[in-house]
């Protein structure tokens, strides 16, 4: 029997069998849709990341008006561009960036027929492969044939960028008819070009950075230095970043020269702040933070976190000896002989403008935004809240009808992120809380309670930082005029059918809508009663949702913020004609100070 031939045919076949086996897998997985690209229904790609609600999206999303379906921008910032579709997933996307062209000066993005090259700093053209001219005077970056002028007094000079750098010759010019730049800087024009002559020590484009300031005097808004980093170590955004476009407007043209902003990463302070900040990106979503800049009092190198201040967090524990008495219907409590409001309330931290209207639909809000929100932790669900004075806390009714012990609750104050603490939390217990005495759940008519915490050596959260602090009461029956902007903030579910509360703080702008508007039978009908108020967009898309019981519908008025609603029902999740419903204040104003009294 010839067996050699017949084992020598085997493993021929074998071999024959494992490359036609290995060349099909090949084949195969050059078939497979490339991870990362997702086809709309527009015949578009999604831009991934994109930017919503000052997050950053890696996929596609259901959050926003544009949810429950599946969808992604179109472009990187969809919060300035508003370009969207739906997303097909699983559909095959050739990727065009599979070599990297863009390597190593730029971040290669791929489209439908090729791909795009976004170049880093400083470099430009198709495949980044041209340097751009830096001019250290006004530390921008120029692309090439750009030109400028550089202005040391009394030289004039008109530069531009060549194929062998910054090229530039004397020439002669005229004093500007509107002096635009700081610190004693000299404007000088020519050919419709302008330079600012800047005095010792002084640079940019306005003279606007002093190079030599290594510290910050008082609050440091007039701090002008170079210090970009931020007291976690975060690197500073660019003041004239597309992250910020929308966030910075209010310091925008000469009013942010005047403030030291422009097209650079240093800290500044243009509202008032306690030091300087800037803004930053962190957990793939827009935040700001102080900066890891000394005072000038403090030895260089000493620089230590800036200090909240906030009350002792108690804690549960077993061994805890303070009574805890029992939930309370009461409509009066212990009379002391005064009124437990603070008159210091509704102050704002303002980083960015009004929020852009248009929680559902919303934004993640930045800290120290909504200092007066409170998250009540009642056993096992949650409920948002309003600080009132130190003590008192405002919310729905409905979160405590089930008439909780007040072992199983807790109050968190200067909470962004849900179910999270951190150096600016303060987490206290709970003395006792007051339904309204008419509340009735049927039809979540007098849908308000109070909620007192408990103090320790006399006091609650009564030492207020810039994180925790009270929100006004509106005057008895004056209601917000039902055209206004108002505001509602919460961790709620950000699409209807969400398993989720939202992980950061969600805020969004809305109107109130007249009580005959809401009254109508297309709308809410029979359902408003007296006492309560709708809020929101009769073609929906912005609304509170499940989570955001409890929570504060707040609306400026002669300059301070005011509590005008608690969250308290909605059909439905930013519905149309189904705006959403809240007790209104202005109706419990007299009752509220009765009870804290």
């Amino acid at each position: 029997m010839k067996l050699l031939p017949l084992l020598s045919l085997l493993t021929f076949l074998a071999i024959t069998q494992n490359k036609s086996v290995s060349a099909d897998k090949k084949h195969n997985e050059k078939k497979k849709p490339k991870s990362g690209y997702v086809l709309t229904e527009s015949g578009q790609l999604c831009h991934f990341p994109f930017q919503y609600g000052r997050m950053l999206h890696n996929s596609c999303i259901k959050i926003g008006k544009h949810g429950p379906r599946k969808w992604c921008s179109l472009t990187k910032n969809y919060d300035r561009d508003q370009s969207w579709s739906y997303c097909v997933e699983g559909h095959e996307v050739h990727d065009h960036c599979e070599n990297d062209p863009c390597k190593p000066r730029g971040v290669c993005e791929s489209t439908l027929k090729g791909y795009h090259c976004v170049c880093k700093e400083p470099y430009t053209g198709k495949h980044c492969q041209t340097d751009k001219c830096f001019d250290k005077k006004s530390l921008q970056y120029f692309n090439p044939k750009d030109e400028w002028l550089r202005y040391s007094p009394p030289v004039l000079e008109k530069c531009g960028c060549t194929e062998k750098g910054v090229v530039c010759k004397q020439t002669h010019g005229m004093a500007c008819s509107k002096n635009l730049c700081l610190h004693g800087g000299r404007c000088i024009q020519h050919n419709k070009m302008t330079a600012c002559g800047c005095s010792p020590g002084f640079i940019g484009t306005h003279c606007e950075i002093h190079q030599k300031e290594t510290c910050y005097t008082g609050n440091g808004i007039g701090y002008r230095g170079t210090g970009n980093t931020t007291v976690s170590g975060a690197p500073c955004l660019h003041w004239d970043s597309d992250i910020i476009e929308h966030e910075v407007s209010m310091y925008g043209g000469h009013r942010g020269k005047v403030h030291g902003i422009d097209s650079h990463p240093y800290c500044r302070n243009p509202d008032g702040d306690t030091q300087p900040w800037c803004f930053v990106m962190k957990e793939q979503r827009l935040s700001w933070e102080h900066c890891l800049i000394p005072r000038c009092t403090q030895l260089a190198g000493t620089t230590a976190p800036p200090k909240v201040t906030k009350t002792p967090s108690p804690t549960k524990s077993s061994n805890h000896s303070a009574s805890t008495p029992s939930p309370s219907n009461d409509t009066q409590g212990p009379v002391d002989g005064r009124i437990d409001l603070p008159v210091d309330c509704g102050r704002k931290f303002q980083k960015t403008p009004s929020i852009m209207p248009r929680i559902v639909g919303g934004l993640v809000a930045l800290p120290a935004s909504h200092p007066y929100i409170a998250a009540l932790y009642i056993d096992n669900h949650f409920c948002g809240g309003s600080l009132i004075s130190p003590c008192w806390i405002v919310t729905a009714a409905h979160c405590l009808d089930q008439r909780p012990n007040v072992t199983k609750i807790s109050v968190v104050l200067g909470q962004s992120r849900f179910n999270t603490t951190d150096q600016h939390t303060v987490t206290l217990l709970v003395e006792k809380y007051i339904l309204h005495e008419k509340y009735y759940g049927d039809t979540l008519q007098h849908d308000i309670a109070l909620v007192k915490v408990k103090s320790i050596n006399g006091l609650c959260a009564s030492e207020f930082s810039q994180f925790v602090q009270p929100i006004c009461l509106p005057q008895q029956f004056k209601m917000a005029e039902s055209t206004k902007q108002c505001v509602v903030a919460g961790w709620g579910h950000q699409y209807e059918g969400a398993e989720h509360y939202a992980f950061f703080l969600q805020e969004a702008s809305m109107p109130i809508i007249p009580y005959t508007q809401c009254q109508s039978p297309s709308v809410h009908g029979d359902r408003m009663l007296p006492g309560m108020l709708c809020a929101g967009f009769m073609e929906g898309g912005v609304d509170a949702c499940q989570g955001d019981s409890g929570g504060p519908l707040v609306c400026e008025v002669d300059g301070r913020i005011e509590l005008h609603g608690v969250v308290s029902w909605g059909s439905g999740c930013a519905e149309e004609n189904k705006p959403g419903v809240y007790t209104a204040v202005t109706s419990y104003t007299d009752w509220i100070r009765a009870n804290i009294s």
